[in-house]
């Protein structure tokens, strides 16, 4: 669908006009929010996360103040067994977990400071397990993508953004959104999982919400997300 720009500067000017309102919304609903969140693929607009009160309790009374740190380190506390499973994992058997892409020094350089970190123990020389029980740390995560027009290229970004998300969503202001949701494609932001929110200088509203599709999600990818909020919970936004 083809809309006159002229059409969507009535209400704002510059995209980054539209977030306090999408801010206001999102932190209504109890989530920490973060602006311009850098990802693989560029940088989304909005990411907001709301963590789980009781995992996180759970997490602060093994001594885990820390955030765990960068994806490599979280790829590897994901393929060391929980504590409470009873299993345990060398380090040889872990750099074949992970291919045998990493050398031997950066791997105990990773588990030595998971270590510190006390998101690992050792109940025996050379092997190891992990102090869990809390993840997945998030209840929720939202990813709005702030457009003036471009439609198609905000759902493609969005569309990305479903592979580290809960929710996400393409806001856009109030009269187009309700133009798009009225149109043939919305069929394709509900195939893409993809939500729609109206923004006005005072007000963001759901239009279309943002449906769950599975198998997409890529959790260390998640859990890095979360870990970049962890880092700064309880700061306002």
């Amino acid at each position: 669908m083809r809309v006159p720009r002229t059409a969507t500067l009535d209400m704002f000017g510059l995209e980054n006009q539209m977030a306090p309102s999408v801010v206001g919304w999102l932190q209504g609903q109890g989530l920490s929010v973060k602006q311009e969140f850098s990802v693989p693929w560029g940088i989304c607009d909005l990411v907001g996360v709301k963590l789980n009160p009781r995992q996180v309790q759970k997490r602060l009374s093994y001594g885990q103040n820390r955030p765990v740190g960068p994806p490599l380190r979280l790829h590897i506390l994901s393929k060391i067994p929980d504590m409470d499973s009873g299993l345990s994992i060398t380090q040889k058997e872990l750099q074949c977990e992970l291919f045998g892409y990493l050398p031997n020094e950066i791997l105990k350089t990773e588990i030595d400071h998971l270590v510190r970190l006390r998101f690992v123990t050792s109940p025996k020389q050379g092997q190891f397990q992990k102090l869990n029980g809390w993840a997945p740390l998030h209840r929720r995560i939202v990813a709005v993508e702030l457009k003036l027009c471009r439609i198609s290229e905000a759902l493609a970004q969005a569309s990305s953004n479903r592979t580290f998300t809960t929710e996400s969503y393409v806001a856009l202001p109030c009269a187009l959104a309700h133009r798009v949701a009225k149109s043939g494609r919305a069929d394709e932001f509900r195939r893409k999982g993809v939500g729609l929110l109206a923004v006005s200088q005072d007000s963001c509203r759901r239009v279309l919400s943002s449906n769950s599709i599975d198998g997409i999600s890529d959790e260390i990818l998640q859990a890095h997300c979360v870990e970049r909020f962890w880092r700064t919970r309880g700061k306002s936004s």
